[in-house]
């Protein structure tokens, strides 16, 4: 059973960002048609930095394009400050009848989505995907050693960061030990997210994580990192790292380019049926998570389908690597090791290359 089968079809499961969109930019920057899988919305809405003439949001599960389309609206109704409290990165008593004037610019089936989950509007929606519940989740697990993560979030330099990384959570034995249980816990109770169907061991997926993590702590600094940032502490600040699309200097450039997105409903196999046209730009997620070979070959089929001749893709991988299913997929090595090295998610590798013609 694979999410393009469909499963899920109604849940939020990510509502916030965990990818890095400055990885996106440089990896399709110049392309003037992209496909985006829609995911959170953050990956399309930060595409939007660039001068893309139309992004297509595309994603099998409408509730993610129901999701993107409210961000929309907020967007295009709301100044910054207001945007960022009423997604929930601020205080705000007032969401509910925000909401009720933003609900007037969205879609029947969004706004009918959207009336019925007035405790995720109520809260912020940017924090109760189900990706999100288990990093508040995971985030007061490590609040047993607050001192050791506000110390890695106020580390003066890089080094100082991995020093401390590896001295409070590497180096004592019983802080493992609890901490494999803890997250053997999370992968089985609560992460019942559609990639959970195709991963190993939640033990094999917690020393990979470790791993990246450890690495990460070699790269960049925690506390400029939206993704590092929203895991060690479970939820974005305004006065904090955001996003692209929602940073003080890129607001507002966004903003007045809202109209170039298009959602669709479907998946990467539906495109030949779809009728979007083609695309010199894919942005791509980590789409192979969520399926067997098999579909992940169709998705590929779909996919050089709409293709204009050297359109420009970007993928990301987790633990789930499979092949491209198409000899048209020409995979750049030294373009992905380089976005790889740069890209701030932590837990993905970065695959891009080009889709020649046939």
């Amino acid at each position: 059973m694979s999410l393009t089968e469909g499963e899920d079809i109604a849940t939020l499961n990510f509502t916030s960002t965990n990818e890095d969109g400055e990885t996106e930019l440089m990896a399709l920057r110049g392309c003037q048609r992209i496909l985006c899988l829609t995911g959170t919305g953050t990956r399309v809405l930060d595409l939007l930095a660039e001068d893309a003439r139309e992004i297509v949001a595309l994603d099998l599960n409408a509730a993610q394009n129901h999701l993107l389309e409210l961000k929309i609206a907020a967007m295009r109704s709301l100044d910054r400050g207001a945007c960022l409290a009423f997604l929930g990165m601020a205080p705000c008593s007032g969401r509910l009848d925000t909401y009720r004037r933003l609900s007037l610019n969205l879609t029947p089936q969004a706004r009918h989505f959207f009336d019925g989950q007035k405790r995720a509007i109520s809260g912020g929606v940017w924090h109760y995907g189900l990706w999100e519940r288990l990093l508040r989740w995971n985030a007061r697990f490590l609040s047993c050693r607050i001192g050791a993560v506000s110390a890695l979030m106020r580390a003066p330099s890089i080094e100082d960061q991995s020093r401390l990384f590896d001295q409070h959570f590497q180096s004592s034995a019983a802080w493992s030990k609890l901490e494999a249980i803890g997250r053997d816990l999370v992968w089985r109770l609560a992460m019942r997210e559609p990639a959970a169907a195709f991963l190993p061991d939640a033990r094999e997926v917690s020393a990979r994580i470790d791993a990246d993590f450890r690495k990460a702590s070699q790269s960049f600094l925690f506390r400029e990192s939206d993704i590092a940032t929203l895991a060690l502490k479970g939820r974005h600040s305004a006065r904090g790292p955001l996003p692209v699309h929602l940073r003080e200097d890129t607001y507002e450039k966004v903003r007045g380019r809202l109209e170039r997105i298009r959602l669709v409903t479907g998946g990467l196999a539906d495109l030949p049926n779809l009728n979007v046209g083609r695309f010199d730009g894919f942005s791509l997620s980590d789409f192979g998570s969520y399926c067997d070979l098999s579909v992940y070959g169709d998705s590929w089929k779909g996919i050089v389908h709409v293709a204009l001749p050297d359109a420009r893709f970007c993928e990301r991988l987790f633990l789930n690597v499979m092949p491209p299913q198409s000899d048209r997929v020409m995979i750049d090595e030294t373009l992905s090791r380089e976005l790889s090295s740069r890209d701030k998610s932590i837990i993905y590798r970065v695959r891009a290359g080009v889709l020649r013609a046939c």
